[in-house]
């Protein structure tokens, strides 16, 4: 199931894949908005159905 995260700044995420959902937020958290340590479950917890 396809699943999608939408940042505030106007980026989005979206894939079937888990593992790339969570690497690519806490990746464009990191770089774009300086923030360390984004869990698996905050990723998920923002995950919304495609």
């Amino acid at each position: 199931m396809q699943k999608r995260v939408e940042c505030e700044c106007g980026w989005s995420l979206q894939t079937d894949d888990e593992a790339k959902l969570v690497a690519g937020v806490q990746q464009h958290a990191k770089q774009v908005h300086n923030m360390e340590g984004v869990t698996r479950d905050q990723v998920l917890a923002q995950a919304r159905p495609a």
